[in-house]
């Protein structure tokens, strides 16, 4: 009888120990699985991300083009408000980073922030010119400001005419 006891104990024991090295086996590839499964859903949240982000920057891109193309078609010489008298005196370009089909990245737009930094000139001609520059320089610098405040008034007033004719 104490054979048979210890026969069953030692069965049971290799029982055991089989099973505990397959719950061990089970867990090991369980925490494999979900180690994997982690590592592809980050890997899918950082490529959703990344789309997100490059939509962004296209719509951010598409936005100031179409932007500036509105801004030049209104401050055009020819368009709603287009200051004749102004634009006669000075085009103001600016180069821009923009990319077509052929990859060509550079171009001139039209800049309606444009300026002849007279200011600047008035000061190089305080420093370094005679006193007769600086009377001229003044001058030109007082006509300049002169021209581009009547400019910016008649763009006020216009504005102003449209928000009274909207009540």
């Amino acid at each position: 009888m104490k054979d048979h006891i210890v026969r069953v104990a030692n069965e049971a024991e290799f029982i055991l120990n089989r099973q505990r090295a397959e719950d061990v086996h089970k867990h090991a590839e369980f925490e494999s699985q979900c180690a994997q499964y982690a590592a592809d859903r980050r890997e899918e949240e950082k490529m959703c991300d990344h789309l997100i982000s490059a939509a962004k920057h296209r719509d951010h891109v598409t936005a100031n083009q179409l932007k500036q193309k509105i801004l030049n078609i209104l401050t055009n010489k020819h368009g709603a408000w287009g200051a004749v008298s102004y634009s006669q005196l000075h085009d103001f370009w600016r180069l821009d980073y923009w990319e077509d089909d052929l990859r060509r990245r550079r171009r001139f737009v039209r800049n309606a922030f444009g300026s002849t930094h007279s200011d600047a000139l008035l000061k190089a001609a305080g420093e370094y010119g005679t006193e007769e520059d600086v009377v001229k320089s003044k001058k030109t610098f007082r006509s300049q400001a002169v021209v581009s405040q009547n400019a910016e008034t008649e763009l006020m007033l216009e504005g102003d005419d449209d928000a009274v004719s909207l009540l």
